[in-house]
Formats: structure tokens, C-alpha cells, sequence
């Protein structure tokens, strides 16, 4: 059986054992996987007890202090200054380095294309390096923010942070800061004036999930996602080393979807129920909540509670102004904990909207034949479906891959509720 770790100096709530033991079941093989702590003063003498491993990830502060430690350093690992990823081949230890493999992962799975668009990246650590590094190889022209006492990475552009608040801008805001890290939250390295001059915002911190650099991009109504996916897809990049193989994108997905249950169910995050209108979100919600002790709430509800008129009286004043209230009902209900929420229908069609109902909480996509929503919807009340059952197919179809992709978790709901509802206490 292969033996692996997680070296760093403090890593009490690490993920990577778990995200490694799934990989494990994934792929039907036994692995151990342990963390070991080593002291400033014993990481420099560590050569010995790395050999103990087939293989080693590193994490901060010691991805550049292994270095001297190894026998062979690859090209990209070398380029940027720093490894995560180190390989036992016969008592060589040769260094890797997959964090840029896991942001780029990371920028695919939320759609942001940065090919020839401005990315300002906070920081000019060790991370700040291997994201430099991913956002000039997709094309990105980059920007680093450093504080004067701050290294100066060569051979790149730089801003001070009182320029960035100033007024500087571009397409994507990075956080390669840990400010915001577990326990202490409540750090961010960008004042809220700073995120509506950008169209997207990724965090590599991915404790919390939520962080308040997530939060504060999405309030400024912009795309925003933590560091996760990042974590998980950068341990596949080094199994992928490990196991002499090419990296296999699809084992991310399942590993990240369970990781986030586990977190979001020790954490008290939300439970978000989506789907086509009248597939049944409103009826397993109130079942569910009740089931699990939670407090229920229905998002168009709300929506209407806290505007004062009725969503037809909304849609008067056109889609627009709904969609407007419903992205701000949407935030709110993600600064809450321990809800069961139904979404609007039509929630997925801004992406800011699953953005924050992934950040605070699992999302189930409720899947219901059309057919069998004619059978049970009112269009009295219902806007969008003034054309008739034509306009309800027309909307499957333009909206099933919004739920799809926005979702962790699909259930099937074409039989009765009690069977919707065994399905979403499987998934969870």
C-alpha cells in the first residue's frame, strides 16, 4: 500500500486527507494518507522523513523551503519558485507544482475566460506565483498587488494597494492573500468600492467557502468563488504525478461535491432546492425542513415579502426589475445558516445568484418531467407562462444545462413526494 502526507506547520483543519481517502474509493485502490507538522527549524532537516513517503504535498510556509531539500526540481515548479508536490522515485525526490493545474481547473468550472484580459492578482507570495503563472499561460495580461515590503517578483507589473483602491480595474480579481482565512474571517485585502470594477472575483482561500472577498464580490453583483475546487483539483493534479498518469478532470467533480457537503453539514450551511417551476421544490422543501428541524423558506416569497407587491406586479414593471430583487434576496438568504431554501425558477439564469447559493450551501437540482409539471402548474399566477405548456417546454429547454451546472447534487422527482424526498436525504 502506497503512503502519502501533507507536510506543513500548522494543519489542524486540513482537507487534504480527506480529499486524497476519496480519491482512494474513487478509484477502488488502498492508500494511506497522513499529516505531519514539521518546525521551522526541523522543515530544513526533513530530507529523511520525506524519504518515508511515496509521495509528500506541501503546503504553506514550506513550499519554497523543500526545495533544497530535493534531488530534482521540475520546469514549472522552477519557473514559479516553489513546490506543492513532492514524488519518492527509488530515494530521488523530485518536486512538482499543480496549484496553477488547480486554479486554471478552478477558472474552467466557473466559465471565466481570461484571454487577453486584465487579471489583478492581490498578493506576491508563493500562491500568488503559481496563479501569475496559470493566468499568463491562458493569455491574461497581469497585474500583482504588493505592499512595499512585500517580494518583488521580477519581470512582472505591479500596483501598491492604495493604487488599486484608488481606482484600478480590470476583468478578474484574485485573493492569493490569506485574509479571510480561518478563524480570522473577517479579513479581506480589497475595500467594497474596489470589486464593481471587475467582472469576476476567485479567492484561493477556501476556508470558509464564504469568505468575505466572495462576499463582498458578489453584493457588488459580480461572478465570485472561493478556493475549493482549486484545493481539490491541485491533490488529482499530484495523484495524477504520483500515479504516472494524465490528470482525469471527471474525479474532481464528486471529490468536491462530497467535500462540500461535509463542510456545508458542519457548518450549518443552506440547503437550496432548484428546478423548473412546480417540479415540487416548494413541497420536498417544507418536508425536508421539517424533517431535519430547519426553517423553511420559499425564495419568491420572500422576494415578494420584501417588496411589497406580487411577482406578476414585479414582472409589470418588467423581468428586469424581478431578477433585480430576486439577486438581492438571493445574497441575503446566503449571509443565513441552516435553511431549506426553494429558489425561484428562473434564479439560475444570473450566474452571480448560483455563485452565492454554491458559496453558502449544497444545491439539489430538482428534475421533473415537463409533462408531468402540466399536469399540476396554475399559469393564473404565473408570468413567464402566459403562452401556455409551448413556453413551458421552450424553458426547459433553455434553462436544464443552468441547473445542471449550477447544482452539486440531481434528484429525480417524476414519482411521489415521499420518493423526491428519499432521493435528496441520499444525496445529503
Amino acid at each position: 500500500m502506497n503512503k502519502f502526507c501533507v507536510i506543513g506547520e500548522k494543519l489542524p483543519h486540513t482537507m487534504s486527507p480527506q480529499i486524497h481517502e476519496m480519491f482512494f474509493q474513487s478509484v477502488g485502490e488502498k492508500g494511506e494518507y497522513g499529516v505531519r507538522e514539521f518546525s521551522r527549524d526541523e522543515i530544513v532537516k526533513a530530507r529523511a522523513q520525506l524519504l518515508e513517503y511515496d509521495g509528500v504535498n506541501v503546503t504553506v510556509p514550506y513550499k519554497q523551503t523543500v526545495m533544497p531539500l530535493l534531488d530534482e526540481i521540475s520546469e514549472e515548479a522552477r519557473l514559479i519558485g516553489a513546490v506543492n508536490t513532492i514524488k519518492n522515485v527509488n530515494g530521488r525526490l523530485i518536486g512538482y507544482n499543480t496549484d496553477p493545474y488547480g486554479f486554471s481547473a478552478m477558472l474552467i468550472k466557473n466559465g471565466i475566460d481570461v484571454k487577453g484580459k486584465r487579471a489583478v492578482v492581490l498578493g506576491s507570495g508563493g500562491a500568488a506565483k503559481s496563479v501569475i503563472y496559470a493566468l499568463e499561460k491562458a493569455g491574461a495580461e497581469v497585474v500583482y498587488v504588493r505592499r512595499e515590503e512585500d517580494e518583488l517578483l521580477k519581470g512582472h507589473e505591479y500596483m501598491s494597494y492604495g493604487q488599486l483602491e484608488e481606482g484600478a480595474g480590470g476583468y478578474l480579481l484574485v485573493n492569493t492573500t490569506p485574509l479571510g482565512m480561518f478563524p480570522h474571517e473577517e479579513g479581506c485585502a480589497a475595500s467594497e468600492k474596489v470589486f464593481s470594477r471587475f467582472e469576476a472575483a476567485a479567492d484561493v482561500v477556501y476556508n470558509p467557502v464564504m469568505t468575505t472577498f466572495v462576499r463582498r464580490a458578489l453584493a457588488a453583483g459580480i461572478r465570485a468563488f472561493s478556493g475549493l475546487y482549486m484545493l481539490v483539483a491541485q491533490g488529482i493534479g499530484s495523484q495524477s504525478i504520483w500515479r504516472e498518469e494524465e490528470i482525469q478532470t471527471k474525479d474532481i467533480d464528486p471529490i468536491y461535491n462530497l467535500l462540500l457537503r461535509d463542510y456545508f453539514e458542519r457548518n450549518g450551511g443552506n440547503i437550496y432546492l432548484i428546478g423548473m417551476m412546480s417540479c415540487g421544490k416548494s413541497t420536498l422543501g417544507k418536508m425536508l425542513a421539517r424533517e431535519l428541524g430547519r426553517e423553511f423558506v420559499d425564495a419568491d416569497e420572500y422576494i415578494e415579502k420584501s417588496a411589497g407587491m406580487s411577482i406578476p406586479q414585479m414582472f409589470e414593471r418588467g423581468e428586469d426589475f424581478f431578477r433585480e430583487r430576486e439577486t438581492r434576496a438571493m445574497l441575503e438568504l446566503s449571509g443565513r445558516k441552516g435553511l431549506v431554501v426553494a429558489a425561484g425558477g428562473g434564479a439560475v439564469t444570473r450566474a452571480v445568484n448560483c455563485d452565492a447559493m454554491r458559496s453558502s450551501g449544497i444545491v439539489v437540482y430538482v428534475d421533473r418531467r415537463v409533462e408531468n409539471i402540466i399536469k399540476d402548474v396554475d399559469r393564473s399566477n404565473r408570468p413567464l407562462l402566459a403562452a401556455g405548456a409551448d413556453r413551458l417546454y421552450a424553458i426547459y429547454r433553455e434553462r436544464k444545462s443552468l441547473y445542471e451546472n449550477c447544482a452539486h447534487f440531481i434528484i429525480d422527482n417524476n414519482g411521489s413526494a415521499e420518493q423526491g424526498l428519499a432521493a435528496i436525504r441520499e444525496v445529503l
